[in-house]
């Protein structure tokens, strides 16, 4: 190239169609061309350039007018003073015209599905195809909830060593007892409303304020006992299928599972969304097998619910408002109780560790 056509810059090009970059020469006009030799490979115009996540070393360049995936790197020194100069929007974020109209398809697509959920065959849709879906797209699933899970409540956690340690062990010990046969996951996040819920791909979340209000290991334990049962029944997934509809299914059909806007409208939804009596009830029976095998009684998770329908708040989040508490309910836990003969489920420096899992403010409110 001539001095009378020197390059204003440099940079590394990539098309978005092919895997390979080539070396290219930038000159600033009236847009910003990207050229190899003699020959434009494209120009940019510079009100649509953004800058995106790259390697220190390099500024990494993208245009909304493009190919999604093209791509220009800029190293030296002088060219990218020369971008930064000439780009008014480069660190602008916010959303593209395709990522806007990606959530318009999605929003488009759930708004169909509410004739979908109104329809009572979504239930029974929904217990044909969850034992359908693969273990590992389950546990993909329950990765991008708990993630959304974390954000609604602000947190990773508590993380008091003892008492994380001394409620996996109940879990365990239970899983084993309702042979389970898959591994859980038992994690205490601070909040001023008991409640306890079990996302796909066995996640199991108690709330603070729950723990504080239980009496005993007993009490506790039951509560943990019958999430497990709704791990075992697959009714996290049973319920992001029925209530999340056509978008959540084709969500499934196209395997995007973890980052789609269905799947992460749906994962905030489990927390409060109610589960049916078919399904309260197989997690009760899960429950009390469990318990009964540790030679634990039964009738304390009753007690415990009945003593919450006094204490609760109206609250959506609250405990009783996603597993609803019947007559029937209450009398199968009291019925054919199994004598409290076996050893404490937790002993008394472990359940002064759980008690004491979310150090902090006085009753894990927040």
């Amino acid at each position: 190239m001539s001095a009378a056509h020197a390059p204003d810059g440099r940079g590394r090009y990539f098309d978005g169609e092919t895997a390979s970059g080539r070396e290219v020469a930038l000159r600033f006009g009236a847009a910003l061309e990207i050229r190899d030799g003699e020959q434009t490979l494209a120009e940019w115009r510079y009100a649509a350039i953004r800058m995106v996540d790259a390697a220190p070393a390099a500024l990494r360049l993208k245009s909304l007018d493009a190919v999604e995936l093209a791509r220009l790197d800029v190293a030296d020194r002088d060219s990218r003073a020369r971008v930064e100069a000439a780009c008014p929007n480069l660190g602008r974020t916010g959303l593209t015209a395709r990522e806007v109209a990606r959530i318009v398809f999605w929003s488009l697509l759930a708004a169909a599905s509410v004739a979908f959920v109104a329809i009572d065959a979504a239930p029974r849709l929904a217990d044909r195809i969850a034992p359908l879906v693969p273990e590992a797209m389950e546990a993909r699933l329950g990765r991008t909830a708990a993630t959304e899970v974390r954000a609604m409540f602000g947190g990773d956690g508590c993380r008091e060593a003892k008492g994380v340690a001394a409620l996996a062990g109940l879990a365990r010990r239970l899983a084993t007892a309702g042979e389970l046969g898959r591994p859980v996951t038992v994690t205490v996040l601070r909040s001023g409303i008991p409640n306890a819920f079990a996302l796909p791909g066995g996640r199991v979340y108690v709330l603070s304020a729950l723990i504080d209000k239980a009496h005993d290991p007993d009490e506790l334990g039951g509560v943990v006992a019958h999430e497990l049962g709704h791990v075992a029944h697959r009714d996290g997934l049973r319920l992001m299928i029925a209530d999340g509809g056509v978008a959540f299914l084709l969500s499934l059909l196209m395997g995007d599972v973890s980052g789609a806007t269905p799947v992460i409208f749906m994962s905030r939804e489990l927390v409060t969304s109610a589960h049916s009596r078919e399904a309260e009830a197989q997690a009760d029976a899960f429950a009390a097998s469990a318990l009964h095998r540790l030679g634990r009684p039964s009738a304390p998770l009753g007690a415990f619910l009945l003593r919450l329908t006094g204490e609760q708040s109206q609250s959506m989040m609250a405990y009783l408002a996603s597993h609803p508490l019947t007559r029937d309910r209450l009398a199968a836990l009291r019925a054919d109780d199994a004598a409290n003969d076996g050893p404490p489920l937790l002993d008394a420096n472990a359940w002064a560790a759980v008690k004491a899992v979310c150090p902090g403010k006085p009753g894990g409110a927040d």
